[in-house]
């Protein structure tokens, strides 16, 4: 008696459903959020100067070719209010200075820093979304200019004060938020925002991209240039939007 040859066919069926589910899972699943891409590696600049010129070559096409920015930093971050105040200066340098200028009263701001950033407007932004909206739409045709945090300015974070503003004036900024960039393990506990899972603030999105972008590339730093007087300056930029850019500085 000729025994019968076993059916693999339910079984193989049953094998290329369970994969089409998996890849349908995995494809709904997958994080949409923004990706960043180097535009600035890893470098290491005499000083924020040095580091603004960079960042003007990288992009002088897309500077010249826009009226309308936002700059966030990390606030209580010196250098960063620096770098804001020089890449404000360049952007000048190239497109005339700015008609207005909307600080965030959120930053605190002494009358001094004030002054050297010429704010025309200060607006709490978090809570005056539509004030800060129609004031740009009024100016659409105006160099105009918002320094706020940079949580409040990334793409990262798909809701914010930027994505908001945007919504209702109904233009995109070129947009540049600067972080802390942490290069040692122990440098992380000077971070301001965590990376936190259970996150309750709405921060964490930022915070993650600026650690785990350190995480993955600090095996790179020469710790021994680090140690050169004066200390140079360590910095990247990344593309995370259509017109975002991550700003990484060192201490």
């Amino acid at each position: 008696m000729q025994k019968q040859k076993p059916n693999y066919r339910p079984i193989l069926f049953t094998i290329f459903l369970v994969v089409i589910a998996a890849a349908a899972v995995m494809y709904f699943t997958a994080d949409s959020s923004p990706k960043a891409l180097p535009k600035i590696k890893l470098s290491y600049f005499k000083d924020n100067t040095d580091f603004v010129a960079s960042i003007e070559k990288s992009l002088h096409l897309e500077i010249t070719k826009n009226k309308y920015f936002w700059i966030g930093y990390e606030p209580e971050k010196a250098n960063q209010l620096d770098l804001t105040i020089l890449l404000k200066q360049q952007i000048e340098k190239l497109n005339g200075t700015f008609d207005v200028v909307i600080v965030d009263k959120e930053l605190m701001l002494s009358e001094e820093q004030k002054k050297s950033l010429a704010m025309t407007h200060v607006i709490a932004l978090k809570e005056n979304v539509s004030e800060a909206a129609e004031l740009i739409k009024v100016n659409k045709d105006k160099k105009t200019l918002v320094i706020t945090a940079a949580i409040y300015s990334t793409n990262l974070i798909s809701i914010n004060p930027q994505a908001r503003v945007k919504e209702i004036a109904q233009d995109q900024p070129l947009a540049f938020s600067l972080g802390f960039f942490p290069s040692t393990l122990e440098d992380e506990r000077f971070t301001l925002f965590k990376c936190d899972t259970e996150d309750k603030t709405g921060t964490s999105p930022w915070a993650c991209a600026l650690v785990n972008k350190a995480r993955s590339i600090r095996r790179r730093i020469d710790l021994e240039k680090l140690k050169n007087d004066p200390m140079p300056r360590l910095g990247l930029m990344d593309v995370t939007g259509e017109k975002d850019y991550m700003i990484l500085v060192g201490r």
